[in-house]
């Protein structure tokens, strides 16, 4: 681990907690272990795993949309031992304290954790902030997990290297220049490519450069936005055609990855242009270009490309397949990987529909500081992705808030914003929580939480206009004290 230059405290945490977890592992008790459902949580829950079955461990492994209550009172009345609990668990220590105060509980998260939290002795709370670490850039869940299993055992689990990574650029944590890492992040990437798993490479900024045809590729570009193309399938088989790239070699359709350096070279000139064109900025325009980060032993070419793996992952999880997710994080290339690519073209088909939609006038409502939209028959699992990708498309130019209905008569609220509102004093998780305890409800029934550009919680259906109302004030009060 020296390698990765971590700090003595963080080892030693992390050296306890492998600790622990052999002596679970010892006892033949059954783990469990609870995740979170987008690829940041699927590629944890991939590596721990994996972790757990090559160490011979009984372990089960759950997925879910969100730790709420009802799911942690009912682990309590499982009366097991042990629990892992990855991608959140430091926004529901108090929960957990109070619901499982004998049982033994590893976290390993990345989210802020409670700052009056009432830990009990029992857990071992392992969060990259409580040792100096940004969660919301620096490191993913997954990477935590990582380096979890890496403690447990370095020569077995480094293979896993590649997934904290697939997890951290699931949770748009390449935002150094030219979609590069930082932090922790940037030393898993520099062990990769010293251990030969990873290769990093300066190319052409798009998601599907493996996998989709050219026109497919700029269509579904939403970073950097491309004027008059993203979205729109037959500008970009006109846009290809002025330009003299072919999009098929033969029979076979070309994907980003066929290009040659000179109509790469093109492609990228023209595009630049066009961003330019348009009022774009000189730092979008540059944003074409990024650093790739290839899976060096991956056989499969849609999972070659990090970006393209937690794509998969995403589609996954949002779609209620988290299984067939950590399936392919576990190794199947075979039955399971054929369904995640079905999976992944379905939902891409409803992420682009649904994007659509919210370019109609009126569909996209707003305040002075806030702008929101309600996702009529979304899944509250697809919310966060549609949020998401609005506010990297520039649909939204404000913070904005995806509502989602849920079974239970809530919804599911989704909050993103861009660097522009962090670098005014834009915290979207505190402002989460501020906005629920303002509106009166109970905390531990509606949890809120997250980082400062992407956070979420659930209120009932009755409060939406209270709660845009309340959140508002409390965005303009935090960019008020930066000022």
């Amino acid at each position: 681990m020296n390698q990765l230059d971590l700090s003595t405290e963080f080892q030693d945490a992390l050296n306890s907690a492998a600790d622990r977890l052999k002596s679970w592992v010892n006892s033949g008790e059954t783990i469990r272990v609870s995740g979170h459902i987008d690829a940041d949580g699927l590629s944890a829950a991939g590596i721990l795993s994996s972790m757990l079955l090559r160490m011979r461990a009984n372990f089960h492994t759950r997925i879910l949309p969100q730790l709420e209550p009802n799911y942690i009172e009912d682990l309590a009345k499982e009366k097991r031992k042990y629990y892992i609990f990855s991608d959140f668990g430091s926004g529901q220590v108090n929960l957990l304290t109070k619901s499982l105060p004998k049982e033994e509980i590893i976290i390993l998260d990345h989210h802020e954790p409670l700052s009056s939290s009432e830990k009990s002795s029992n857990i071992l709370e392992l969060n990259s902030h409580l040792f100096g670490i940004n969660g919301s850039n620096d490191i993913s869940a997954a990477g935590m997990c990582f380096l979890f299993s890496y403690a447990v055992d370095s020569c077995k689990n480094l293979d896993l290297l590649p997934l904290a990574l697939v997890g951290a650029v699931g949770d748009i944590q390449d935002k150094d220049k030219q979609h590069s890492f930082t932090g922790i992040n940037k030393k898993l990437v520099e062990l990769g490519v010293e251990q030969n798993l990873i290769k990093v490479e300066k190319d052409l900024y798009f998601q599907y450069r493996e996998m989709k045809p050219i026109h497919e590729a700029l269509m579904e570009t939403n970073e950097p936005f491309l004027p008059e193309l993203t979205g729109n399938e037959a500008a970009c088989l006109r846009f290809l055609s002025n330009i003299g790239i072919p999009l098929h070699a033969g029979e076979n359709q070309r994907t980003i990855s066929d290009l040659s350096t000179n109509e790469k070279k093109i492609l990228t000139s023209q595009l630049t242009q066009l961003i330019l064109s348009h009022n774009g900025t000189p730092e979008q325009a540059n944003s074409l270009i990024s650093t790739n980060y290839l899976i060096i032993n991956e056989k499969e070419s849609y999972l070659k490309d990090i970006r393209e793996f937690s794509q998969l992952l995403n589609a996954c999880g949002r779609t209620r397949n988290p299984g067939i997710g950590i399936a392919v994080c576990m190794g199947d290339r075979d039955i399971h990987f054929k369904h995640a690519q079905d999976i992944l073209l379905n939902y891409l088909k409803k992420v682009n529909s649904f994007l659509d939609s919210l370019k109609h006038p009126g569909k996209i409502q707003e305040t002075d500081y806030v702008q929101y939209f309600y996702g009529e028959d979304l899944d509250e699992t697809m919310i966060g992705t549609i949020t998401t990708i609005a506010t990297k498309t520039k649909i939204a130019n404000k913070v904005l808030i995806g509502f989602a209905a849920c079974e239970d008569g809530s919804y599911k609220i989704s909050a993103r914003a861009q660097d522009m509102f962090i670098n005014k004093g834009v915290n979207l998780g505190h402002a989460m929580r501020e906005t629920i305890a303002k509106l009166g409800l109970d905390p531990s029934k509606f949890i809120a939480g997250g980082h400062d550009a992407a956070a979420g919680t659930r209120i009932p259906k009755s409060y939406d206009k209270l709660f845009i109302e309340t959140l508002n004030k409390v965005v303009e009060e935090q960019i008020s004290k930066k000022r």
